[in-house]
């Protein structure tokens, strides 16, 4: 843990504790209020929201934010799951929400052993004495970009997983209507094992809020990405009813048929609102991902019903994705604007990344050349080999 020195900053941050910037937040005392009644359905809360809590960090010289009971909570609450310790995610409802009907649907044992389900699954439902509320418990998940892809595999799998998830959401007659960015999360926990990552800090770890080190995607059991949020979806229970729905509400701003008044086919909202998350986080973000954009421009047309069906959308991904060569889904992802010390490193590492590959293995030395610091990589890009590197990577950049 960080102490702090300087009698300057010490005293700044006693202001803030006077000031009472360290204290609970209305939403949190919410929680805090409940936190035996979560207790006593076997999720335990953080520190922070146990009654009569004070900060760990009182009456020292220690750095609040070093601290984990200094970090707040945003939306959704985490908690442990005290069976076995696994760090869940705990969000609450009005008894008549939607969403919970919905999300309780979708995560049926029957459904939740479909491989293409990506509906996030609900572990657990409960309802408060009142009867008034009612609280799910969910996996603790993060952004589905956090941390960025890497290579251009990773991010055909996000692509893929996305429309299969889409088409299975369909063929249970849910539309979800706000497929942006913030409703697509993933498992993070492959990539920041064994150390995990903090619930709310998602960038430090969860032992004792160091800066994490996630892994490449590429180098761990598949991600998983999940939808998330369905408090604006529909359930079109009954086949005979048309599948028309009213209403402007979502994230996603360019989406031309919303409207109070005139009703429209909400699944072609999911196909529209899926490709410009596509659209907005990969085809504008890299280089090397064109192959994308036929798919994209199929799924975002003006006019919903020239728009491709879920189903076809996925055939239409598949298709195209033949056409790529293995080699070339294999290598780095070329964001726009990388300065081009950090392009030659990037690239250096994805040749050796390739040869490993190709060879199975090809020993520690070979290995270790893929993490030289920039001096040595710059000197191996002059050779040679560097010069085929340049004209690889040109090729592959059309």
């Amino acid at each position: 843990m960080t102490r702090m020195t300087s009698p300057s900053d010490l005293r700044f941050f006693r202001e803030l504790e006077r000031k009472g910037r360290f204290n609970l937040l209305p939403s949190e005392c919410w929680w805090r209020d409940h936190y035996e009644f979560l207790l006593s359905r076997g999720y335990q809360l953080r520190p922070r929201y146990r009654p009569g809590w004070k900060p760990s960090w009182l009456e020292t010289d220690i750095f609040p934010y070093d601290c984990e009971d200094a970090h707040e909570h945003i939306a959704v609450i985490d908690a442990k799951r005290v069976q076995d310790g696994k760090i869940v995610a705990i969000k609450k409802f009005s008894a008549d929400s939607r969403e919970a009907q919905i999300g309780l649907m979708l995560s049926s044992s029957e459904r939740l052993s479909d491989p293409t389900n990506h509906c996030v699954p609900i572990f657990d439902m409960f309802v408060e004495e009142d009867n008034q509320t009612v609280f799910i418990v969910m996996p603790l998940l993060r952004r589905f970009n956090d941390p960025e892809f890497e290579h251009v595999d990773e991010a055909v799998d996000f692509v893929r997983q996305a429309l299969e998830g889409l088409v299975y959401m369909h063929s249970q007659n849910v539309a979800h209507r706000d497929l942006s960015d913030g409703n697509i999360m993933m498992d993070g926990r492959p990539l920041f094992h064994p150390d995990g990552f903090h619930p709310v800090q998602q960038d430090l770890t969860a032992r004792d809020l160091s800066m994490a080190t996630p892994r490449s995607r590429s180098d761990v059991e598949r991600v998983k990405y999940y939808f998330t949020d369905f408090g604006i979806s529909t359930h079109f229970e009954d086949d005979n009813r048309p599948r028309l729905v009213v209403g402007n509400v979502a994230q996603e701003g360019t989406i031309p048929e919303l409207s109070l008044y005139i009703p429209y086919d909400p699944f072609c909202v999911d196909v529209f609102t899926l490709g410009m998350t596509f659209k907005r986080n990969l085809l504008d973000v890299y280089q090397n991902l064109l192959v994308l954009a036929p798919l994209i421009q199929e799924m975002t047309k003006e006019e919903p019903e020239e728009r491709l069906t879920a189903p076809q959308a996925l055939e239409f991904f598949d298709r195209l994705i033949m056409t790529c060569p293995s080699y070339a889904r294999r290598w780095r992802l070329y964001p726009y604007g990388e300065r081009t010390s950090v392009r030659f490193t990037r690239d250096i590492r994805s040749v050796f990344r390739e040869l490993s590959y190709l060879s199975g293995s090809l020993g520690s030395t070979v290995k270790a050349l893929a993490f030289l610091p920039f001096s040595a990589a710059s000197f191996f890009l002059f050779t040679g080999p560097g010069r085929y590197l340049l004209r690889l990577r040109r090729w592959l950049l059309g």
